[in-house]
C-alpha cells in the first residue's frame, strides 16, 4: 500500500503527498543552499526535489517516509541491480556540489553515512 503514490501521479490527494515509500525504496541525500530537497526514490529511479523534508512515520515494523508537494524537479536515474546509490546519483551529488547555486557550494547540509562517521573516529584516534 504504501508504494503506490509516485511523484508522476498528477492526481494528488488533498494531502497534497506527492511519495510515499517504505525506507528500502527511499533515500535523502540533503538539503542544497536553495532550501530545495534532494530524495531517491528507488522503485521508480528517480530524485525528486522539493521544499520540505520527507515525513517519518515509525508506526509499522518499517519505516514509511512521505513527502509533500509541490515537487520542484524530478531525475531520472539508473540504479545498481540491488538498489544501490549507483553512478547517477553520484554523478548528482557532485553535481549540486559544484557552486550550481551561485558563489556558495551547492549542499547547505547533507546526511553523514554511518561509513563517514567511523572513518571520522579513526582519523581522530590515530
Amino acid at each position: 500500500m504504501a508504494d503506490q503514490v509516485t511523484p508522476h501521479n498528477k492526481d494528488l490527494s488533498a494531502s497534497n503527498v506527492v511519495l510515499e515509500r517504505r525506507s528500502w525504496n527511499y533515500a535523502y541525500l540533503g538539503e542544497d543552499q536553495k532550501c530545495r530537497h534532494h530524495h531517491v526514490d528507488r522503485k521508480q529511479e528517480c530524485i525528486i526535489v522539493t521544499r520540505t523534508r520527507a515525513d517519518r512515520d515509525d508506526s509499522g515494523a518499517v519505516p514509511v517516509f512521505r513527502l509533500q508537494g509541490p515537487v520542484l524537479h524530478t531525475e531520472d536515474i539508473d540504479l545498481a541491480s540491488n538498489g544501490a546509490g549507483g553512478d547517477d546519483v553520484r554523478r548528482w551529488i557532485e553535481f549540486i556540489g559544484s557552486k550550481v547555486c551561485g558563489d556558495e557550494d551547492g549542499w547547505k547540509s547533507r546526511p553523514v553515512s554511518v561509513a563517514d562517521q567511523l572513518q571520522n573516529v579513526f582519523k581522530d584516534e590515530l
